[in-house]
């Protein structure tokens, strides 16, 4: 049975109530907090209702939209285009404004949830229970606010900050100053670190080694020419240990099944909770509590799916000889021919494989796909052909968030850029190559084996293998924004199969960060609430 998901109407009032505003978090229910939070079963309803808000399900208010903000990211990139428009391809194509109600939403939708963790942290103290449980809870509530502020940092900037609840009296809040986001972000998740098991004590709930891996990203980010202007070695030698203490765990490692495709298959129902996953959000077969992102985005004969890769992703995987163990031009006449298995095991195209048929680009699915590729790589064994919208039942298939493959990209990410390289760099992009081709990295005959150790090759490298290896899975925008190559790689034009589709725009001076919502501004005053440069 998978856990956290249902907690009770009572709590959601108790943790939820508000009158419109986001920070507000007194509730207007009768129930107090002096009358909920007696005994270490109160605890765990309440800590219930902020892993289902933070799990994204339902409709409005349970955070559905929260899903789609994150895993339709890549709309926001040069690797996919939302055939269905709406505020992420305006986004894409450099329109977005203050004014927005959708970005207004979701920057509402990550405060609500700090405002759970909130209420949680400023009463957990008056539960009678066992501490070493009690710190783990908190453990765990801090990782999850740790996350929203995250998201918040990572796409407005510097945060208002807020650690308790707070009246309506006390929401004047100005927004933190130059890194203290951050470092409100690494303090919860040192907390967390300290206070969660190796091992979850219930499938579904953060342990120390999904804290240690957002701390390795938070770090990373935080070292990258976006946030660090003086290229600091200390910053990155920081993200690189971040990255190697969870290596160092030794309790994870790439998924790999006895057929080689386990790239392919760890995002199988069957294979879910692996050995590479570091974080996942748990889902349920039933309405409104699925993963309804199967049907949505991946390859669907029966209906227009939201997004579809681009040509600039598809160019991106490499062509390899396995007879001279060099990798090679792609051939135009045959252009799926040797690729880097990766391509097929994540996209769609004419000539591929959908459960026992062939792919052409004249007929459904391809043919609804304004680009001619589909998405492949979030199907899984429930998928029915017959039946693709599974009659509206969402898949039980759970939400990756962060894998152990992104732990050594950061790693190797990290190290080149504090021209710290060594064979450990090489081993780390290695290994996740050679499982892509299903071989074992000492079989360097068998796969593109890395070699070289001149940094900017290495930077080139490690920057395509991310791409490749965590294409599609709500990354490549925030890589291509700290890297600050968005203002090139956006200000493209989308294409495809058939050719050009649209042009898209990049403002640097502006774009890198989105709009702070008016209605918040004029909520606050803009005296207090500072609107991001450019808006």
């Amino acid at each position: 049975m998978k856990a956290f998901k249902y907690p009770a109407v009572v709590v959601v009032i108790l943790l939820s109530s508000c009158n419109g505003d986001f920070l507000e978090v007194t509730p207007r229910d009768q129930l107090s907090d002096e009358t909920f939070w007696r005994d270490g079963s109160d605890a765990k309803l309440a800590l219930n209702g902020i892993y289902d808000l933070w799990g994204g399900q339902g409709n409005g208010d349970d955070g559905f939209p929260y899903s789609f903000f994150l895993y339709f990211a890549d709309s926001w990139s040069d690797d996919a285009f939302n055939q269905f428009g709406g505020w992420y391809e305006t986004f894409a194509q450099g329109n977005i404004s203050s004014a927005d109600n959708d970005l207004a939403a979701r920057y509402a939708e990550l405060y609500q949830i700090i405002r759970r963790c909130n209420v949680f942290l400023s009463n957990i103290d008056k539960v009678e229970m066992d501490e070493s449980e009690k710190l783990m809870m908190m453990g765990e509530v801090r990782f999850v606010r740790a996350y929203e502020y995250f998201l918040i940092y990572y796409h407005w900037g510097e945060a208002q900050i807020v650690d308790k609840p707070v009246s309506p009296e006390e929401q004047n809040i100005p927004r933190a100053s130059t890194g203290e986001t951050a470092n409100f972000i690494i303090s919860d998740l040192t907390f967390a670190i300290e206070n969660l098991p190796i091992d979850q004590v219930e499938e579904g709930r953060i342990d120390r080694g999904a804290a240690m891996g957002l701390r390795s990203r938070v770090l990373l980010f935080e070292a990258s020419p976006l946030s660090n202007t003086s290229n600091d070695a200390a910053k990155w030698r920081e993200a690189a240990d971040a990255a190697k203490e969870v290596m160092d765990l030794g309790k994870y490692q790439l998924f790999q099944v006895s057929s080689g495709e386990g790239y392919s298959e760890l995002f199988d129902t069957e294979n879910e909770n692996n050995i590479e996953i570091l974080i996942d959000r748990e889902n349920n077969s039933i309405p409104n509590h699925g993963n309804q992102l199967v049907r949505l985005l991946s390859t669907n004969p029966s209906t227009t799916t939201f997004l579809v890769p681009t040509q600039s992703l598809v160019d991106d995987y490499d062509a390899y000889d396995p007879t001279t163990d060099q990798l090679i031009p792609v051939d135009r006449s045959n252009p799926f021919l040797n690729r880097d298995p990766r391509l097929d095991f994540s996209i769609g195209h004419d000539g591929s494989s959908f459960y026992g048929t062939t792919l052409q680009l004249d007929v459904s699915p391809l043919s609804k796909s304004v680009t001619g590729y589909s998405i492949h790589k979030f199907l899984t064994d429930e998928f029915d052909p017959a039946n693709p919208n599974n009659s509206g039942v969402d898949s039980p298939v759970n939400h990756i968030l962060m894998r152990y493959a992104e732990i050594l990209l950061n790693y190797a990410e990290a190290k080149i850029e504090a021209n710290d390289i060594d064979q450990s760099v090489l081993d780390a992009i290695n290994e996740i190559r050679a499982r892509a081709y299903g071989v074992s990295v000492d079989d360097t005959g068998s796969y593109p084996e890395i070699t070289s150790t001149d940094p900017s090759e290495l930077r080139e490298i490690v920057r395509k293998e991310r791409r490749v290896e965590l294409a599609l899975e709500g990354l490549r925008w925030y890589d291509i924004r700290r890297w600050q190559t968005a203002e090139i790689v956006r200000n493209q034009t989308v294409s495809g199969v058939h050719g050009d589709i649209i042009a898209r725009q990049f403002d640097t001076s502006r774009d890198y960060l989105w709009p702070i919502p008016q209605r918040e501004i004029d909520l606050i005053g803009s005296e207090i609430l500072e609107q991001n440069p450019g808006y």
